[in-house]
């Protein structure tokens, strides 16, 4: 039956179907102290505060931390469903509670408002005073509620569905209670279709109270008791047309009082069709007790089987074993919530029995039918049997007026029905405006109320007799701010678990006067536009233009009253990192003299969604004459730039990011008089339509240098071998670092080799950064995945060398930090010639510090950016020394960022922080003047 059953049952029955979905107060609400919130909503957190601004996406996040006396309030279905399991406990005087909220129905009566479907079932381990109500649970393959070893457990107004297929094999219980477990309660709650029993209390459960239940067509019994002590089993009704309501076995003992027993439910499968509407085994028989209860099954069915032996009424079951002397049967109980007037169960049941509620398994109080003789027991005379009290039956009510307006806001509300109800009882009337204000009781005539507190507010009518019996109609008053709702908004790119897709724009709403908006337009600033649903959160959009611009994105808000408001805000999309590994050679090959190679997206593997730009590593072996290679993107001119500059029959490597062309293809000229070999690999690629890694540089440390020994190693590292250096979890890259960038450099090189860079941890993962002759000193930058933090440096020579290991940034794992803005290869530094400099010609002195702009310039923002992403050159040097980079504003560190050697000309590729200036500061440590060249290739941006 499942909770389709539930849906079609208030469907059937709805007039008006409305709900103040969501309707907060006009500003934002922290929810009441003591109770945390879950709601699926766009800006729900399961890290969050679970407070009613920002809620918990699901149940089990406020489980994992409730404390003793908080509520759980479940407002509507969470975000994510699935198995609970709840193991935090609270105490006698200050339990934990879960209740599901639903929102004041409009012209719908309570009994037919659903509760927040949990979607998942629920799991209680070792727990005590824990109190679930009012959930709406589907379960297929496992019990909708296991109570596992706890104590003082209410389950309260359940509604549980099973949702498996008729036939299917699993055998699964709505309710289970296991052997040690105590003083548990399962009261008021809708069990349908359980593929097992309904309610099922398990071998060695004590003090288990069983009442006001519709337990509806389960496989097995409705109630299944075995081997428990002191069940108290109360005013259910149990509704199967083929199977046990209710059996007692295992030496049980217990009381059976006011229940109903019906047989015309339609069970999805009936293994045993004769069996008993009432079994208690013989060795319970003697502990149990039963009475008031009343039969209503199929003709010739065994009513009772009591110690074995059947009974087919209530005269003969009575007369055998004495019990049961004031139950009733052939009731004539045509549906378990539809009790006929004049039933004989009404009015007949036992008050004092053991577990019996003062309201029905709707809320509604116990009441006297003036239609029926009072027959009944107990502290009172009128009370039902089963789950469902009688009550007076109400023409329409009316009254309640339907409005909207700017606050303050005045309705007239005029209660009253055209006829009393069937019972002819005196009625009074009360009216309710739902703004926090006294109820006017006793209504007569017309009331008059002033809302001045904007909102969404149920007015309520409800009438009610002279025996207690009521019933309510209401309607939805709208009372506006008396400007129109704030209009805000915030973006950023689209983050999920812990990467960034960074040419996806996010756009956050404020939610707080969401109930008072009509409609919302988005325009995201590159001619398309959005109708974004009032009740979301936030909104996307993906962006496909390259180059990237700023675009302005314009939010566009109407309330129910026609009055608009407009914010706007900005966004730059941009690209995310993500490694390619192991790292292979993509081609190799020889370049002729002057010559233009093309390097298509197959070969680089840019030939995936939105890649802009690829790391590529490229290393040249000179022929008979020196010469540079430049790399730019297909179909553009050749800029003025070199990214690796190679003596002949020299081998040098550089890494550098390339901007692609939009198919993804690169081209490489050879810009020397001699024919160069190349080998080139693709490290990784930088795409605004993939999720990625960010990055956040930090201020260039040192941290090893075999020299002195920084970082714990002392001396030069032999030929062959390799040395480990911690780089994470230290000088501000975060032990979860998921990539390290590192400047390593070799010197005092006892013979010619290469430097190979391995992520330790990573099989596959090793790459040559860097060539060496014997007696060079050569740096590289490199970015490397970290797997645990640690890199492992490798000397591939036939003799021993010294190395230094600078840091200068992360790729981080929450995905906020900095993105990737490409850029056509452009040089934005020549001292030959004055560019970069304001004109002045001149190389940059020994131990001089010359400014650099790179914000504002070629592209990259003139604010917000935080690295930059160059390739430093030191032009034919008369003597060796070294370059250093570093954030204007800034202390200059310890650090080199190019080594250069005497009359060798020199790149390599740099990623400077930038200072809040936009500007880089470049240090020349050697002992004389240098030509420097920077070529820029992009820049990473705050987000």
């Amino acid at each position: 039956m499942g909770s389709s059953r539930f849906v079609a049952l208030a469907a059937s029955t709805l007039v008006v179907v409305s709900a103040l979905a969501g309707a907060p107060a006009a500003t934002a609400d922290t929810g009441q102290p003591g109770t945390l919130y879950v709601q699926g909503v766009d800006w729900c957190s399961d890290t969050g505060p679970g407070t009613q601004d920002v809620p918990f996406c699901s149940v089990q996040a406020a489980a994992d931390v409730v404390m003793p006396g908080q509520t759980v309030d479940i407002v509507g279905a969470p975000f994510h469903g699935g198995k609970v399991t709840l193991t935090r406990s609270g105490t006698a005087s200050a339990p934990i509670t879960f209740q599901g909220v639903s929102s004041d129905p409009i012209g719908t009566s309570a009994d037919l408002t659903l509760p927040p479907n949990l979607d998942g079932t629920i799991t209680l381990s070792g727990v005590h005073d824990v109190h679930l109500s009012y959930l709406l649970l589907d379960h297929t393959s496992t019990d909708a509620v296991d109570v596992k070893d706890s104590q003082d457990v209410v389950l309260d107004r359940l509604h549980i569905a099973d949702q498996a297929s008729p036939g299917a094999a699993e055998v699964t219980d709505g309710v289970s209670v296991d052997g040690a477990s105590s003083d548990v309660t399962v009261s008021r709650d809708q069990i349908y279709d359980s593929h097992g029993n309904a309610v099922r209390v398990a071998s060695g459960a004590h003090d288990v109270t069983v009442t006001t239940n519709e337990l509806v067509s389960s496989r097995y019994a409705e109630i299944a008791v075995s081997g428990t002590a002191t069940a108290d089993l109360t005013g259910n009704t149990l509704d199967d047309g083929c199977g046990p309501g209710l059996t007692i076995d295992g030496g049980s003992s217990g009381t059976v009082e006011n229940n109903v027993f019906t047989g015309f439910g339609q069970s999805v499968v009936c293994p045993a069709p004769t069996s008993p509407a009432f079994s208690v085994a013989a060795d319970s028989a003697a502990s149990v007790t039963a009475d008031y209860n009343a039969l209503a099954v199929n003709s010739g069915r065994t009513e009772y089987s009591w110690g074995g032996t059947a009974y087919t009424t209530v005269a003969a079951f009575t007369a055998a074993t004495g019990q049961g002397t004031h139950d009733l049967d052939h009731v004539g109980y045509a549906y378990p919530d539809a009790t006929d007037e004049n039933s004989p169960v009404i009015d007949s049941a036992d008050a004092d029995a053991p577990g019996e509620l003062t309201t029905d398994v709707h809320g509604a109080p116990r009441v006297d039918d003036p239609l029926v003789a009072d027959t009944g027991t107990g502290a009172r005379t009128t009370y039902d049997r089963g789950a469902f009290e009688r009550q007076d039956t109400f023409p329409l009510i009316s009254g309640p007026t339907w409005a909207n307006g700017i606050g303050p806001l005045t309705v007239s509300v005029t209660p009253g029905s055209a006829r009393p109800g069937s019972w002819g009882l005196p009625e009074t009337y009360t009216v309710d405006f739902g703004d926090g204000s006294p109820a006017v009781t006793d209504a007569s005539g017309t009331v008059t109320h002033t809302y001045t507190v904007p909102g969404v507010h149920a007015e309520k009518v409800t009438v009610t007799d002279a025996n207690g019996s009521s019933a309510s109609r209401t309607a939805k008053v709208t009372v506006g701010t008396a400007t129109p709702p704030a209009t805000s908004a915030a973006v950023r790119a689209d983050i999920g678990q812990g990467t960034v897709d960074a040419g996806s724009a996010a756009l956050t709403f404020d939610h707080s006067d969401n109930w008072e908006l009509a409609s919302r337009t988005v325009s995201w600033g590159d001619g398309s536009n959005d109708s974004v649903p009032v009740t979301r959160g936030a909104a996307g959009h993906d962006y496909d233009d390259v180059p990237f611009r700023t675009y302005t994105l314009t939010l566009t808000q109407t309330d129910i009253f026609g009055r608009t408001a407009t914010a706007t805000t900005t966004f730059r999309p941009a690209d995310s990192y993500t490694p390619l590994t192991p790292p292979e050679y993509d081609y190799q090959g020889t370049v002729k003299a002057h010559g233009l190679l093309t390097l298509d997206s197959s070969t680089l593997h840019t030939d995936t969604n939105g890649v802009d730009a690829a790391a590529l590593r490229v290393t040249a072996t000179g022929g008979g004459s020196g010469g540079y290679l430049t790399l730019y993107p297909y179909g553009t001119t050749r800029p003025s730039v070199s990214a690796v500059n190679f003596a002949a029959h020299q081998t040098t490597e550089n890494g550098m990011t390339v901007r692609t062309s939009p198919s993804g293809d690169v081209y490489l000229y050879n810009g020397s008089a001699a024919s160069v070999s190349v080998k080139i690999v693709t490290a990784g690629i930088f795409s605004h339509a993939q999720f990625g890694r960010s990055y956040t540089p930090v201020a260039p440390v040192r941290v090893l240098d075999t020299r002195n020994g920084t970082g714990g190693v002392t001396g030069p590292v032999a030929s062959g071998k390799s040395i480990t250096v911690a780089v994470a979890g230290t000088h501000g890259i975060p032990a979860g670092a998921a990539a390290v960038v590192l400047d390593v450099q070799t010197t005092s090189a006892q013979a010619s080799g290469s430097l190979g860079v391995t992520s330790h941890g990573m099989a596959d993962s090793a790459v040559t950064t860097s060539y060496w002759a014997k007696g060079q000193t050569v740096s590289n930058l490199t970015v490397v995945p970290l797997v645990d933090g640690k890199v492992v440096l490798h000397n591939s020579s036939s003799g021993s060398v010294q190395m230094v290991t600078d840091v200068f940034g992360y790729a981080d794992t929450t995905g906020t930090g900095s993105v990737y803005l490409s850029s056509t290869p452009t040089r934005i530094l020549d001292t030959r010639n004055g560019t970069g400099t304001g004109g002045r010609v001149a190389k940059l002195g020994a131990h001089q510090t010359l400014k650099l702009r790179v914000g504002g310039v070629h592209g990259i923002p003139s604010s917000g950016t935080t690295a930059a992403d160059l390739v430093l050159t030191a032009v034919s040097p008369t003597a060796g020394g070294y370059l250093t980079a570093w954030a204007d504003g800034t202390t200059r560190p310890g650090t080199a960022s190019l080594d250069y050697g005497t009359g060798r000309t020199t790149p390599n590729e740099i990623l400077p922080p930038v200072g809040s200036d936009g500007y880089v500061d470049l240090y020349n440590g050697g002992s004389t003047a240098v030509n420097v060249l920077a070529d820029q290739y992009g820049a990473y941006v705050a987000q």
